[in-house]
This record gives structure tokens, C-alpha cells and sequence, in this order.
């Protein structure tokens, strides 16, 4: 049994007897289907996890499928094995008891994968799937069109608003230029009304959606499958909430301090604005470090489990196989806190520019608040660098079927008819948005 099983099997020993593969019949899926609403319940509960250990398989499976010389047909079998149970799992998790169409489609593609691997180099069968549903045929649905735009568009907001933070507070430092005093005066009377508004509006869709969501898949009604529907209300809530928390405590925040600063911090409030504003960047602070912490608390968690399973075995070939798949997820830690270093520290960084930037330092020194406005616009642009650098670094666990070539080195047995046109592994990740905001785009 290969060390993925006998950790999957130590989370879910229900799962005892549908692991077994003797068979060169595959009837994993059809196992899957025959567990109840008391299995799922966990696996719903756990999803995060099994999120993260099938990432990190498909790491290592990617970077074996891409070095054939130094990799044997049996290892290689055996992680497709692994990683096709795995997909299964949390595809048929996805698509009747959680509902994430976009995930089911993602999974989908890599079984497809798996599955012709598995045929062409093991002589494996396995029967048809049921025909897509049409919301399913869509990668791209509403909910994460909204998401990316949001991440997307919030560098810009952040541009927008900081640079005309630093024209304001040039225009307090009293240059003697009536020219730039009149265009600062015509550039609030048309800028001021709609970053007002902005400062709430831009939350609203993310804020709204996420809370639609978490009710709809909370509250049972009409629109809920029987599978969904025999899970209890609160396994249900905890498995969305886990998916959507971050961007729930991030936006209620601030859609609470724009319309604060919209509506009610007006006139002779206006001032108090920028102190509401210094809670909330505080409260990034909090909630940025809360996420790193629970993001790395997973990977650690993995890695001491698979230390575990490592002093437990005997046999040094799957002792070597277990220290193989500890050094990806060592390296998947080192990843995460570097991008937890950025993101928290930048949030910090953020904090301390702010607080310069308080009208009451503005009567010590009209140039504190100043400096403090260009410090934050500066963070951004090195943010934005860093955030893009840090991409380069981002392990990559996108799984694609390698070019025939590739296939004939791991084994005589493979198919000498004539080859489908195939794709080559790309070097490009497979976009996860929900780790990808982990990265900072600052909400100020």
C-alpha cells in the first residue's frame, strides 16, 4: 500500500475497502457512490486538506511525468493510482455534496488525464462517466468572474486612491502655485464623489455573492440535491465558510468603513475618516496573519503525519517514496511563508505609513502625513513587484498528459499504434484564485 493510501486510510478508514485495486477493472468511483451522508459529512469537513495533499501529489507526479529517465514505470503508476483516487474523491464531493462546479470541471480534466495513462501503460479499464450537466461545461461561472475582477481591478483602485491621497496632502503643504491649487480643486470636485462611493461599492459584488452562497448552501430548499440536503446544516455552513471566511472578514470590513466614510464621516467628521480607515488596516493585519497561520498550520500538519508514517515504515523504497513527498511539501511550506511574509509584513508596512499619515501629525509637520501618503503609494508599487516575483517561485501542480516520447521511455509496454496528438506538461500553475489571494492586494 503506497504511503498516499495509508494516510488517506488513516483520515477515513471507511474508505478500507473501496482502496483496494487488484483489478486492472477500475471500480474505485463505483465505491465512492455507495458511502452515505456520515462519510461525506468528514470528507466535507476536511476538503481543505485533501485540497492540499492533492496538490502537493500532483507536484510530485508532474515533476516525475517530466524527468522519465530518472523515474520508474511502477512509481509512476502508483502515483497516478493515488492521484486518480484522490481526484474522484473530491470531485464526487464537489459536484453532489459541496456544489463548486468550477472544481468538479478541474478534476474532471485530470482524470481524463490519469485515466488514458493509466490505459496506455498499464492496460487499465474503466467505464464511461455520465454525460456533463451544462452547468457544468462552463470553467468559468459568475461567482469566480466576480472574485477575479475583484483581486484584478483592486490594484488599480489602490493606485487611484493613494496617488490622489498624496495630491491632497500637496496641496496642504501651500506651494504658492495657484495653477496646481485650481487644479486640485477642480480634480476633488469630480474625484471626491466617486471615490466616496467606491470605497463601498467595490466590496459589495465579493461581500454579497459570498454571503448568497454560504446561504444557499446552508439553508435547504428546492434548489438543493438530495445528496447536499442529507448533509447536517452546520457541515454544510463550516465546509463553505472554510472556503469563503478571508474574503468575508476582509470585505464586511470594509464595506462597513465605506459607507461609514460615505455617508456618516462627512463635513466636520470628515477628518475621523482616516482613523476608521487605520482600525481597518489594523484589522488586515489580523485577519492576513490569522490566514497565513491557518495555511501553513495545514502543511505542517501534513508533514509531521507523513514524519509519522515514515519512522512506521520498514520497507526503504516506500521509506524513500515518503521522504520524496516530504521534501515537496517542505518546499510548499517554504513557498507559503515567504508569500505570508510578503503579505503580512506588507500589511504592517501599510499600518505604520498610515499612521504618518493622522491630520493630528499634520499640525505638528504638514510634511509627516505627506511622507506617510508617499510610503504607501510606494508600498504599492513594490507590493505589485513582489507579488508578480513571487509567482515565479510557486510550485507548480498543473497536470497535463506529457508527449508520446515522453510515455516511451517509461515503458516497452507502451502503445505502438499511432499517437493521439497530446499536450506537453506545462511550466505554467493551474490558477487556484482562492490560494492566489493569499498574496496581498491591500484593501486600502
Amino acid at each position: 500500500m503506497t504511503p498516499i493510501i495509508s494516510h488517506l486510510l488513516k483520515i477515513f478508514p471507511e474508505l478500507n475497502t473501496q482502496v483496494k485495486t487488484d483489478s486492472l477493472n477500475w471500480t474505485f468511483n463505483t465505491h465512492l457512490k455507495q458511502l452515505g451522508p456520515d462519510f461525506y459529512s468528514k470528507v466535507a469537513r476536511l476538503h481543505p486538506i485533501l485540497n492540499v495533499e492533492y496538490s502537493v501529489l500532483c507536484q510530485r507526479l508532474r515533476h516525475n511525468l517530466s524527468s522519465p529517465d530518472y523515474s520508474s514505470l511502477e512509481q509512476i503508476k502508483e502515483q497516478l493510482i493515488d492521484a486518480l483516487k484522490l481526484a474522484e474523491l473530491l470531485e464526487y464531493t464537489y459536484q453532489h455534496y459541496l456544489v463548486v462546479p468550477r472544481e468538479v470541471v478541474r478534476l474532471r480534466r485530470h482524470k481524463a488525464i490519469y485515466r488514458e495513462l493509466l490505459t496506455e501503460l498499464s492496460g487499465y479499464s474503466f467505464a464511461l462517466d455520465n454525460p456533463e450537466p451544462e452547468s457544468l461545461k462552463t470553467s468559468l461561472s459568475l461567482t469566480q468572474a466576480i472574485r477575479e475582477k475583484t483581486a484584478q481591478s483592486n490594484w488599480y483602485r489602490i493606485f487611484i486612491s493613494r496617488s490622489k491621497r498624496v495630491i491632497n496632502l500637496l496641496d496642504n503643504l501651500d506651494t504658492g502655485s495657484k495653477a496646481f491649487r485650481d487644479f486640485v480643486v477642480l480634480l476633488d470636485k469630480y474625484t471626491n464623489p466617486f471615490l466616496a462611493y467606491l470605497g463601498w461599492c467595490f466590496f459589495a459584488p465579493r461581500l454579497f455573492t459570498n454571503l448568497f452562497l454560504i446561504l444557499k448552501h446552508t439553508i435547504p430548499g428546492e434548489w438543493m440535491g438530495e445528496k447536499e440536503k442529507s448533509l447536517d446544516w452546520s457541515d454544510r455552513f463550516y465546509a463553505h465558510l472554510q472556503r469563503r471566511w478571508f474574503e468575508l472578514a476582509n470585505d464586511s470590513v470594509w464595506f462597513t468603513v465605506g459607507i461609514l466614510n460615505c455617508f456618516v464621516l462627512v463635513g466636520a467628521l470628515a477628518p475621523l475618516s482616516v482613523y476608521l480607515s487605520l482600525f481597518a488596516f489594523v484589522f488586515d493585519v489580523a485577519n492576513t496573519s490569522l490566514r497565513a497561520y491557518i495555511e501553513i498550520g495545514r502543511l505542517q500538519q501534513l508533514q509531521k503525519e507523513y514524519g509519522e508514517l515514515f519512522d512506521q515504515e520498514e520497507n526503504e523504497d516506500q521509506k524513500k517514496i515518503i521522504k520524496e513527498y516530504q521534501d515537496s511539501i517542505s518546499y510548499r511550506i517554504k513557498f507559503e511563508i515567504l508569500r505570508s511574509f510578503l503579505s503580512v509584513g506588507g500589511a504592517v508596512a501599510v499600518v505604520i505609513a498610515m499612521a504618518l499619515s493622522v491630520p493630528a501629525l499634520g499640525i505638528i509637520n504638514p510634511v509627516i502625513p505627506l511622507i506617510g501618503a508617499v510610503l504607501l503609494l510606494a508600498l504599492w508599487g513594490v507590493s505589485l513587484y513582489l507579488s508578480n516575483k513571487l509567482d515565479e517561485y510557486r510550485p507548480v501542480d498543473n497536470i497535463e498528459k506529457p508527449a508520446p516520447s515522453v510515455i516511451n521511455k517509461l515503458s516497452f509496454f507502451a502503445p505502438k499504434n499511432e499517437k493521439k496528438e497530446s499536450l506537453h506538461l506545462s511550466s505554467k500553475p493551474e490558477k487556484d484564485l482562492e490560494a492566489e489571494e493569499l498574496i496581498p492586494t491591500f484593501t486600502f
